[in-house]
């Protein structure tokens, strides 16, 4: 459920070398592509996409009980979360649509579940937030309702709030989802170790973990990896984890981007230019090695922003934040990481944040952020020291 995504302090002297390679770039400036003939191949869809004749069939069941059409909407957001697939997504939301506007459905707790789901996957945090705690009023306790708000609750900040939704999870017979619970929450405030210990038994008994489970431990386990540098423990996840979804891949290219992999993060991500956050980071290891195909992809990417850009789309502003840091406007970069940070703090919205604001300078946005550490107990050694030299220097 927790998608994570980072970039640690290490990033600030290579993204300095990047916009070096960009110079030969500057004119790779994002059009509007618009096909000349019906027989134009306008983009090809990743695998497991639904193909037009597939979406008639879905929106069909629209007609049909919400029974029979929720297993169709919950498959397509899973699709849409493990393939980073925002069409997915859209199917699901336009499936579901129907249904909200049913008396007969518009406050059955499985609507209003999906409903959430979507929501808090478009970013609309605070909206999902109220769906969920509809679902609790009728179902008290209930534990799909009471993770997800925890997760929410976890991903702005609201570090209290999440706990208190791990534990309500009262049910012996799901303990397993309590207790990693809360160590995800522990993980961000000051007990980054002891979550270490409680998530490493829990994946070591492996007992009867559904592959999201496993999924979901492993990549909080590789975000305590990243922070910590321990390789040791990265070595352990990255033996488990998949390689086929996209939470999966981020975290691998994150640890290779790091540890200046590049040649590592290319061969990773190569075939993954379909997913935006996944291509940013192929971007960035092509541009360090100076590969041929740096500049088309950098054009592809620098595309898919405009488009985000012109759709109005908030959702993607820690991405634009770190693109903008390969552009090298550090006043640009800093106002996005600043109004993501507004919205999201996770490790990568805390890192790129600290990121833009050590590029800009600024020493009243280094205080929030050293402020809020202090605040929470987050740990991340590396970035603390930079963040503090950063201050002196100032």
């Amino acid at each position: 459920m927790n998608k994570i995504k980072h970039m640690i302090i290490k990033t600030i002297p290579h993204m300095a070398v990047v916009c070096i390679a960009l110079s030969v770039m500057e004119t790779a400036q994002a059009t509007p592509y618009r096909p000349t003939n019906d027989l134009a191949v306008v983009e090809t869809l990743p695998a497991g996409s639904q193909t037009f004749q597939t979406r008639v069939v879905i929106k069909n069941l629209s007609k049909q009980p919400f029974a029979a059409v929720q297993p169709q909407i919950s498959a397509l957001l899973t699709q849409s979360y493990t393939q980073g697939d925002p069409r997915a997504l859209g199917q699901a939301e336009s499936l579901l649509e129907p249904y909200t506007h049913n008396p007969s459905y518009i406050n059955d707790p499985a609507v209003l579940s999906l409903r959430a789901n979507i929501l808090q996957a478009n970013h609309q945090f605070d909206e999902s937030k109220k769906l969920l705690q509809q679902i609790l009023i009728k179902i008290p306790n209930q534990p799909d309702s009471l993770l997800m708000l925890s997760s929410i609750n976890l991903v702005q900040g609201n570090f209290a709030a999440a706990r208190q939704g791990c534990d309500g999870i009262r049910d012996m017979g799901l303990m397993f989802l309590r207790l990693a619970c809360m160590a995800q929450v522990d993980n961000m405030t000051g007990k980054i170790i002891a979550s270490r210990a409680t998530l490493e038994q829990l994946a070591q008994m492996n007992s009867g973990l559904t592959p999201e489970q496993s999924r979901w431990l492993n990549l909080i386990l590789a975000d305590i990896a990243l922070r910590l540098d321990d390789s040791a423990l990265a070595n352990t996840v990255f033996k488990t984890l998949d390689t086929t979804t996209a939470p999966s891949l981020t975290a691998r290219a994150d640890w290779l981007l790091a540890h200046q992999q590049w040649a590592q993060v290319q061969q990773l991500l190569a075939t993954h230019t379909d997913n935006d956050a996944l291509l940013l980071r192929l971007v960035i290891s092509e541009m360090q090695q100076k590969s041929p195909r740096a500049k088309a992809d950098f054009q592809l990417l620098s595309e898919r922003i405009s488009v985000w850009q012109a759709r109005g789309e908030t959702a993607h502003q820690r991405e634009e934040a770190m693109f903008a840091m390969l552009l090298n406007p550090s006043d640009k970069a800093l106002d996005l990481a600043r109004s993501n940070w507004q919205k999201q703090r996770e490790t990568a919205d805390v890192v790129i944040y600290t990121n833009a604001a050590i590029r800009a300078q600024s020493k009243p946005d280094l205080k929030i952020i050293q402020a809020w550490i202090k605040q929470t107990g987050f740990e991340y050694p590396r970035l603390t020291q930079q963040l503090a030299q950063s201050l002196r220097v100032g």
